[in-house]
C-alpha cells in the first residue's frame, strides 16, 4: 500500500483454467472458483477450492483468512486505526462482516469454526489427511456485508471496493499462519493460485476486476462477468455507476484505466503505461495478461492487488501519477515476487518506492529526478530519527519486526518504505550499477510466484557476486547511520 510519496516528503499454461471437452487439468497450485453476486451492500459468494498440498508434511486441517471480520463491530484488530476513523468512515461509524453459511466436501456437509485472534480464520478439519501432491475439494458458502468506508473493502464515496473480501487460503510457512489485520501496513500472506471469478451486479455498474475478462452475459436486470487469472496471490474487483475506461497497450499487456474524479485522465494512463514498460525491461516481464487502474474512494494514497490497483480520488494531482507507479511496481514486489507482509513489509514496500525512484531516473519529463527523490526521502527519514529520539529519548530503525511491533503509521512509513528505499539506493551505490541491476532481475526470476524472504534478497546478490558483507545487517539491525 502506497502510505507516503517521496514527491509529498520533501506455471502453467492458461489451459489450467480452461480445457476444452476433457475437464479441468491436474494442477501443482491451489485453485479458487467463486461464484458471487453483489446488490445493496450485501455479497453472497460460494468458493469451490481445490487445495493442492505442495508442503512436505501431510495436512489434517485447512485455514482461511477472514478478513472482512476486521470491520465488524468490536473487531479486536479493526482494519482502520482510531486516528484514520474519522477520514474513513465518510457517513459516521459504520461496520461490516463476513458470516460462513456452509462448508462441504465430497460427502456433504463438513464441520467448521470460526477462530483466531479477532474470529479471522476459518478453520476446516478434512475428512482425510491430504499427503503432499495429493488434491481435496471443499464448498464454502458465504456473504459478506459491506460497510460505509472509503477502505480497500467498503462502500465507497465513490464505488464499491470488493479487496480480501473472501476466505483466502493462509500463507504457508512450516504450518499455516495466521494474519492479524494491523491497521498499519499490509497485513496480508497468501501463495500463489489460479482463479475462476464469476461475479454479478446490476447493470448499472462497470466492473474493474483482477484478470482477464472471459465472458460477459446479460442476466434479469444484472450483468455476469467472467474472469480468469492464474498464479495469483489474491483477487480484487471495484464497481461504480461513474466511472469512465479507456485502455492501451504496453509491452503486450493490457492496460485498463478506470475513474470519475481524475481531470487529466491520459496522463494518468501515460504513468501506467510508462510504469509497465520501464519495469518489465528493468526486473522482467509484467507478470499478467491485464493491469487495471482504478481511481476509487481510498483513505490512503492507493493499494496494490495481482493485476489491479487502487488509486485514492482523494490524492492531490502531483502525487496521483507517482502512486500509481509504486502500485504498478507492486505487480513485482508482491504479486509475483511475494513476502509475508505481517513479518516482513519492507521487503515490498522497499522495492515499489525504488522502483518508483528509477521510473524517473528513466523516464525524463515526469517532473521528478534520482536526487531529488532520494533527497527527499533522507530528509524524511532523518526527521523522523529526530521526532522519535526527541520524544522517546531513543529511535529504534531495526528493520525485522512484524507490524505489531510498530508504534503506528509514521514509524512504519519511515523503516518500510523510506528507510528500505535508501537501503536499495546505497546498495547500488556499493556494489555499481551492473551489479545492482542483475541481482533485482536475478531476484525476480529466482522468486516470481514464490514468497521471499530477507535472507533470500541478501543470498541473491551473493549469488550474483556481490560484496555485501554486512551492508544489509547493518540495515537490518538498525546499526547503519544515514
Amino acid at each position: 500500500m502506497k502510505k507516503l510519496t517521496l514527491l509529498l516528503a520533501l506455471v502453467f499454461a492458461f489451459g489450467a483454467l480452461f480445457v476444452s471437452g476433457c475437464g479441468k487439468k491436474e494442477r501443482d497450485r491451489n485453485l479458487y472458483e467463486l461464484a458471487c453476486s453483489y446488490d445493496d451492500g450485501v455479497l453472497d459468494g460460494t468458493l469451490d477450492f481445490t487445495f493442492y498440498n505442495s508442503f512436505p508434511t501431510a495436512v489434517k486441517e485447512l485455514k482461511f483468512n477472514l478478513f472482512p471480520n476486521a470491520y465488524r463491530q468490536g473487531a479486536k484488530y479493526p482494519a482502520v486505526a482510531a486516528s484514520a476513523a474519522a477520514g474513513a468512515y465518510y457517513a459516521g461509524k459504520s461496520y461490516g462482516n463476513i458470516e460462513i453459511e456452509k462448508v462441504a466436501g465430497e460427502n456433504g456437509e463438513m464441520p467448521f469454526a470460526v477462530t483466531g485472534k479477532d474470529e479471522n480464520i476459518l478453520s476446516v478439519p478434512l475428512e482425510e489427511e491430504v499427503f503432499p501432491d495429493e488434491r481435496v475439494s471443499i464448498s464454502v458458502d458465504f456473504s459478506v456485508s459491506l460497510a460505509k468506508i472509503n477502505h480497500r473493502l467498503g462502500i465507497t464515496e465513490s464505488a464499491v471496493n470488493l479487496g480480501n473480501f473472501y476466505p483466502v487460503l493462509c500463507g504457508y510457512d512450516g504450518g499455516f499462519y495466521e494474519c492479524v489485520y494491523y491497521s498499519s501496513g499490509d497485513p496480508f500472506f497468501s501463495d500463489c493460485a489460479d482463479y475462476e471469478v464469476t461475479f454479478t451486479a446490476d447493470e448499472k455498474y462497470t466492473v474493474a476486476a483482477s484478470g482477464e475478462l472471459k465472458e460477459s452475459r446479460k442476466e434479469g436486470g444484472g450483468i455476469t462477468n467472467v474472469y480468469a487469472l492464474e498464479n495469483a496471490r489474491d483477487f480484487a474487483l471495484c464497481l461504480s455507476e461513474n466511472f469512465e475506461t479507456m485502455s492501451a497497450s504496453a509491452e503486450g499487456v493490457t492496460v485498463n484505466y478506470y475513474y470519475s474524479k481524475d481531470k487529466q485522465p491520459v496522463t494518468s494512463m501515460e504513468y501506467a503505461v510508462k510504469a509497465v514498460e520501464t519495469f518489465s525491461s528493468l526486473f522482467g516481464a509484467y507478470p499478467y495478461k491485464t493491469l487495471s487502474v482504478v481511481e476509487t474512494g481510498f483513505n490512503e494514497g492507493g493499494m496494490e492487488y495481482p493485476a489491479l490497483v487502487y488509486i485514492s480520488d482523494r490524492l492531490e494531482p502531483a502525487a496521483f501519477g507517482e502512486v500509481i507507479v509504486h502500485e504498478t511496481a507492486h505487480q513485482w514486489w508482491y504479486a509475483a515476487v511475494g513476502n509475508n507482509q505481517v513479518e516482513y513489509g519492507f521487503l515490498d514496500e522497499g522495492l515499489a518506492e525504488y522502483s518508483t525512484v528509477l521510473f524517473y531516473e528513466n523516464n525524463e519529463g515526469f517532473g521528478m529526478t534520482r536526487p531529488q527523490m532520494i533527497g527527499a526521502a533522507e530528509l524524511t527519514y532523518r526527521t523522523f530519527c529526530n521526532v522519535y529520539d526527541k520524544l522517546f529519548g531513543k529511535v529504534d530503525t531495526s528493520m525485522l519486526r512484524p507490524l505489531g511491533a510498530y508504534s503506528g503509521e509514521y514509524e512504519y512509513v519511515s523503516i518500510a518504505y523510506i528507510k528500505a528505499c535508501l537501503m536499495y539506493e546505497y546498495l547500488r551505490l556499493t556494489v555499481g550499477d551492473d551489479m545492482f541491476f542483475k541481482g533485482l532481475k536475478k531476484y525476480y526470476a529466482d522468486y516470481a510466484f514464490a514468497e521471499a524472504e530477507p535472507q533470500d534478497l541478501v543470498g541473491t546478490f551473493e549469488k550474483c557476486g556481490a560484496d555485501t558483507n554486512g551492508f544489509f545487517e547493518s540495515f537490518f539491525d538498525g546499526s547503519v547511520i544515514i
